[in-house]
């Protein structure tokens, strides 16, 4: 939890600061409103504690304008006995508390509890609401891949009827044969791409396998790979691979190689030129050191991820392929589609994670965090 320390007392913002730093909590200090907004604009904070009494800006302007850019951080208003109606106010304006000065430090450790428990209810609460838009997203796509497989499975039937019977035509009294029996391939070729379309659709609502056991991810990564392999050639892709062996990813090894083929298909797309392909593979512990993960990381040398496009890369038919031919563009080359949005789904339906970042070296990275299974 990050912790932001507003006050035009020096000596006791930073003394506050120490303190708090020497209990292992991340902790900046601002000593008017335009400091607390350029670190807020940096890296939101997860709580505040706001002077009412600031130069300039006062306090209780600061936290209307932090209330409206920043509504999931907790502000904790600072007064002394002169600020009273100012602290009422703040309050009044969406502050959780305030502390009177000169206050006890037990005081203020038991704002940063009671905060970062709201963090956690926020979190959950979030993650609460995911898991039910992508249960009633399955639902939908489960429909929807039905409705359309029916159609596609009567239109090709019909071209292949029409195929049939142009053979028994003489083929002088059908001048443009040739033309006609082109156009029926690419109907069926094209009904048989949407109907790959619509599976995925389906595993999108529903998964791959339900068995689960203890995974070989360098075994199931290469089976993966073995399908690219001409494609990275090609391409000119170079592969850097480093998993390591100790430890077992839990989960369905089917998932688990959809789930890597979405990822280096979407990594290859990134490098339409060559590049350099990235696949580390290792036991995580959480933040918390409360559970030990296995990540798996795709890392492509491309231009990375725009800024714009960054919050919808997992949304269903999210894509940048229109607006970049050829997989060029100085904005980032990612083409999401529906690959990355079943990664995921497949991913939190093992209890597991995919995440999304720009590399510091340039590039993307995709991690996929899933239990670590407990081998005997």
């Amino acid at each position: 939890m990050r912790i932001l320390i507003v006050d035009d007392e020096p000596s006791f913002a930073l003394s506050l600061t120490e303190r708090l730093r020497l209990r292992g909590m991340e902790v900046s200090t601002a000593l008017d409103a335009p400091e607390a907004l350029a670190i807020m604009e940096q890296t939101p904070h997860d709580l505040i504690f706001l002077d009412v009494g600031l130069p300039g800006m006062d306090g209780v302007a600061l936290l209307k304008v932090l209330r409206e850019q920043y509504p999931q951080s907790d502000v904790v208003m600072l007064s002394g006995a002169a600020d009273m109606d100012k602290a009422v106010q703040a309050m009044r304006r969406g502050a959780v508390n305030w502390l009177s000065k000169p206050m006890q430090l037990e005081d203020v450790l038991d704002e940063c509890r009671k905060a970062e428990d709201r963090r956690l209810a926020r979190q959950e609460a979030a993650r609460l609401a995911e898991t039910a838009r992508w249960r009633s997203l399955g639902r939908v796509a489960e429909g929807v891949a039905h409705e359309v497989n029916n159609p596609l499975n009567i239109i090709v039937q019909a071209a292949g009827l029409v195929r049939d019977c142009l053979k028994e035509v003489p083929m002088e009294s059908l001048p443009d044969a040739d033309d006609v029996f082109s156009a029926m391939r690419t109907i069926t070729v094209q009904c048989l791409r949407v109907r790959e379309i619509t599976k995925k659709l389906l595993i999108l609502g529903q998964g791959l396998d339900n068995r689960i056991r203890p995974l070989d991810v360098a075994f199931e990564l290469e089976q993966v790979l073995a399908l690219l392999h001409e494609r990275m050639e090609k391409a000119g892709v170079r592969l850097e691979m480093c998993i390591d062996s100790v430890g077992k990813a839990l989960g369905s090894g089917a998932e688990l190689r959809q789930i890597c083929l979405h990822l280096l298909e979407n990594a290859l797309d990134a490098m339409p030129h060559g590049g350099v392909l990235r696949l580390t593979g290792h036991i995580r512990q959480d933040s918390h050191g409360q559970r030990d993960w296995y990540e798996l990381c795709v890392h492509d040398s491309g231009t990375g991820i725009s800024v714009a496009d960054m919050p919808h890369i997992f949304e269903p038919f999210f894509s940048t392929r229109a607006l970049q031919p050829s997989g060029a563009g100085p904005e980032g080359q990612r083409y999401a589609g529906l690959g990355l949005a079943v990664a995921r789904s497949l991913a939190s339906a093992r209890n597991g994670e995919l995440t999304a970042a720009n590399a510091e070296d340039g590039g993307a990275v995709f991690c996929l965090q899933l239990p670590l299974a407990e081998v005997c």
